[in-house]
This record gives structure tokens, sequence and C-alpha cells, in this order.
């Protein structure tokens, strides 16, 4: 129920489709702006749940979310995912002149409804998908700077704009935040360094510094005390505790 819009080694689009409902965890390596086309969308967070209808927009930064999938009777859920790097969004702001810092707060998501001009760009957009131009890498990075200042001249400009500077000026996050907050994940310590804000060098450096410790042994070794926990006082099988614990096989935590 997939289809990937790309050029060469560059992801820009995926056209997703799901017949029945869906919830899963899931790990966003890039930030995503999502089109709800039909269907419905759910985040889930520890004190709320977000929602995002048919007819609406939802950006997201890289990290891991809850989500769910709904589907209406006798339709399926299906959405418009465009990818875009913290790279891209810093050269955009750059080349637009919209540095100057907002005084609006931003998470790391934002819910918008879509106006015309919106659905227009979203229509064109899916006929890539069926038609590819042979200047295609070209034309969808100009596409998103397009979409970039259609949401800037929405009504929730500033909220648009906060989300973005945040994506693109947040300060490093906390290392000890990070790692436990994805310590039972599969993640590896680059994709750890990336939630962080942080190069692969420079995490390992300030976490060398921190915990007086390689990440990748210090994470494993407090995968395996979790592990030792459970096998001790659960009855839960051998692949079931190498999941739990963040390991991407039985075979590698045995």
């Amino acid at each position: 129920g997939q289809r990937i819009l790309k050029a060469g080694h560059l992801h820009f689009a995926m056209l997703k489709q799901r017949s029945m409902a869906d919830k899963r965890t899931i790990f966003l390596k890039e930030n995503v702006m999502i089109f709800v086309l039909s269907g419905y969308k759910l985040l889930h967070f520890d004190r709320t749940t977000v929602k995002a209808e048919a007819g609406s927009l939802l950006l997201m930064k890289r990290g891991f979310y809850i989500m769910s999938d709904f589907v209406e009777d006798g339709l399926n859920f299906k959405s418009l995912l465009l990818y875009f790097s913290d790279e891209q969004m810093r050269r955009f702001l750059h080349k637009f002149n919209f540095t100057a810092p907002v005084k609006t707060t931003a998470g790391g998501y934002l819910t918008l409804p879509l106006n015309p001009l919106l659905e227009a760009f979203r229509e064109q957009y899916i006929s890539y998908f069926t038609y590819e131009p042979s200047n295609l890498a070209a034309l969808l990075s100009v596409k998103l700077y397009e979409v970039f200042l259609l949401l800037l001249a929405g009504s929730q400009q500033q909220q648009v704009l906060a989300f973005m500077q945040q994506v693109v000026y947040a300060q490093p996050q906390d290392i000890a935040y990070i790692v436990k907050q994805h310590l039972f994940q599969p993640l590896t310590v680059a994709e750890l360094a990336k939630l962080s804000g942080r190069s692969l060098a420079s995490f390992k450096r300030d976490f060398q510094q921190q915990y007086q410790c390689a990440p990748k042994r210090w994470i494993n070794e407090q995968r395996l005390s979790y592990a030792q926990t459970l096998l001790q006082t659960t009855s839960k099988q051998v692949a079931e505790i190498a999941v739990e614990c963040g390991f991407e096989s039985s075979s590698h935590f045995i």
C-alpha cells in the first residue's frame, strides 16, 4: 500500500494506503509533512492524543512517535508524506529571510487545516507519482520551497514559523534525556546522535564525558541488565525479551 517518489538515492515522498486500522511505534529519521487524504491519524503522547483528519496537514519533527491510522467503513486510510531535512529547512529560512525569532513557542508537531492553495498543491504533487519528468529531483526541491511558502502565507503563519525555527535552531537536547527515553528502542548510536541534535563525533564525546564510557557499551550494559531482570522474574520467552530490551534480533541478544 505504499508508493515511493524518489530520484537517485533521495526519497522525496510516499503515497500510503491502508485498508484496515493500524497502530504502531515509528522512528522518523527525517522531518515529515503529512497530508491526510481519507480516514484519520492519531498521535499518542503521554498526556494527550492529537487527531489529524482528512483535509488537514500534519507537520512532524524527526523522532519517535506512537501513531494510529483509522479507516472509515468502505474506505481506505490514505495519506501523502513529504520528507524534509533540517538542512533543507535551514536553507529555506535563510533564502527567504525568515530568521528573525518569533515569540510563539512550538513543539515537535503541528496540525493545520488545508486552504484551497494547499489543496491544489497536494493534487499536483500526487500527479508526480504517475508522471515523473526527467528533471524530477530539481523540480521536487523547488516544490518543497513552494509548500513552505504556502504554509507561511496562511492564517497560522506564526505557529508554522515557530515550528520551522524550532527544527533548525533548537539547542542540542540533554544526552541523558535522549538516551533514557529511547534506551529500549532498536536505535543506532548515530540515530541517537541525530535525535539529540549533535553530530556523531560530538555525541560520542559528550557521552563519554558524562558517563565515562562509550555509548554503545553503556547502552548494551543497561539493556542486558534489564533483560536479566526479565529473565529471572517473568515467564517471557527469550525472543520477547530481546524485542522489549531493544535488540534487533534474538540471535544478537543471545
